[in-house]
């Protein structure tokens, strides 16, 4: 935290979080947190509890360190999304394009509105364009940091409750800055206590403890089990017991996909996807996906069915991408369901008839 250095007020010209120009008088006395910018500028990047940013000089600035961070304002985007909703989406707006062009969501601020209020059904859509890569997965992960607050601690842990990401909300919260938030997890359990204790908390650490200890699936990795192989990729993705390295990982999934086991071959697949320790290639991703799906696993028929869907690393066919999600969705798995739901209103009769056809002919490897 900081405050004015001097007796005089200042006059800030900057901005909302989520657009709009704003000012605002700093007052001698009054807290906010204050970010020194890197490159040894002269200014520093404020942030006042009102939501309004902006630069002012840097001997205007007095640190407080022992102050506890005050918690962010983001109540000027739940506005924006409220008009956004009704609007065109154009290229410029690439998460929200690419949400509605490759991804299912027809409106992705509504859907942001929804879960904010405690929509489940919304949330869960949200959260399936994880896969998202590139800036629109930026983005979306950015918002989802938003997306905490405007919803508050309550609405939020209840969300995650009924969840099946909360291991991820973990990781990205926990591996990740979000301006200008550089150590997330103090700040949640600060400010969020109910969702620091659902993603951090005594189920989070007693599912921690459930687990082998690292040594362990180490030495059974090195000995060629590949269920062990997978396990210590995801140890290194999600920072379990070793530092973060994500081509670590990949090395892992790859010899338990060498060795054709589903999970090695889906989670090697979202590498390439995702381009996260490996060079990004889509059609190498295809063919992960394809051997993990052909040995009937839900979430990689999900992968595969949504890359025919949007001709990401195989051409587009939408009969192809009905029949995966189709396999996928009779699984219980809720992306396939809802995706597949978008599809038929693209397919005539006679597409989806094949489509099904081709999911009653399917055997798994």
């Amino acid at each position: 935290m900081a405050t004015i250095n001097g007796q005089d007020e200042y006059q800030l010209s900057g901005s909302t979080e989520c657009g709009g120009e704003a000012t605002s008088t700093i007052k001698p006395g009054e807290r906010f947190i204050a970010r020194e910018f890197s490159g040894g500028e002269k200014d520093w990047e404020v942030y006042l509890k009102s939501g309004i940013s902006g630069s002012i000089p840097g001997n205007r600035i007095r640190v407080l360190p022992d102050e506890p961070l005050a918690k962010l304002n983001y109540e000027s985007c739940k506005k924006e999304w409220r008009k956004l909703q009704s609007k065109r989406i154009t290229r410029t707006d690439v998460v929200a394009y690419s949400a509605k062009k490759y991804h299912g969501v027809p409106n992705y601020y509504k859907t942001l509105v929804q879960a904010s209020e405690g929509d489940a059904k919304a949330f869960a859509q949200f959260n399936s364009l994880y896969h998202m890569d590139g800036e629109a997965g930026e983005g979306h992960e950015e918002t989802a940091w938003v997306l905490l607050h405007v919803a508050g601690d309550d609405t939020f842990a209840k969300l995650l409750q009924s969840s099946k990401v909360r291991e991820g909300y973990a990781a990205v919260f926990s591996s990740e800055s979000f301006l200008p938030i550089s150590n997330p997890k103090p700040y949640i359990k600060l400010h969020f206590p109910k969702t620091y204790a659902i993603l951090y908390g005594n189920a989070a650490q007693q599912t921690q403890a459930d687990q082998k200890p690292i040594e362990e699936v180490k030495a059974r990795a090195e000995a060629g089990d590949a269920e062990s192989e997978v396990e210590l990729g995801l140890r290194y993705t999600n920072s379990e017991g070793v530092a973060k390295d994500q081509v670590e990982a990949v090395k892992w999934y790859r010899k338990a996909a060498e060795q054709n086991y589903p999970r090695g071959q889906y989670n090697l697949g979202v590498g390439y996807y995702k381009g996260e320790g490996v060079v990004k290639d889509q059609a190498e991703a295809v063919k992960w996906f394809r051997k993990a799906a052909e040995q009937n696993l839900a979430r990689a028929q999900y992968n595969l069915g949504v890359c025919y869907y949007n001709g990401e690393g195989v051409a587009k066919d939408y009969v192809e991408a009905y029949k995966w999600l189709l396999l996928g969705a009779r699984q219980g798995d809720e992306d396939d369901k809802k995706n597949m739901t978008e599809l038929e209103s693209k397919l005539r009769p006679e597409q989806i008839a094949e489509g099904q056809k081709r999911a009653r002919d399917f055997v798994p490897r």
